[in-house]
């Protein structure tokens, strides 16, 4: 099982949220390339491609799914408790 930093958790479920690494950019206050590499990282620390991307728009794999589902509640108590 891989590791990941933690901070590319919060990343990550914006992104999926909202389909948009510019909408997860600006909701996050950071960079939109900051967002792409960090997708990039976590995607290559587990080994598998979470997001289908075109030019105009960002679609969870059947894979990226799995992950957000299991990441978002563990998550959103992390984030409640903190």
């Amino acid at each position: 099982m891989a590791t990941i930093p933690l901070e590319l958790v919060p990343l990550f479920l914006t992104v999926a949220e909202h389909g948009s690494f510019s909408i997860a950019a600006t909701r996050l206050g950071i960079e939109k390339s900051s967002v792409s590499r960090a997708i990039a990282r976590l995607e290559q620390s587990i080994g598998t491609r979470l997001f289908l991307r075109t030019t105009r728009m960002v679609l969870l794999t059947d894979e990226g799914q799995l992950v957000r589902d299991r990441l978002r509640e563990p998550y959103a108590g992390l984030d409640a408790a903190l």
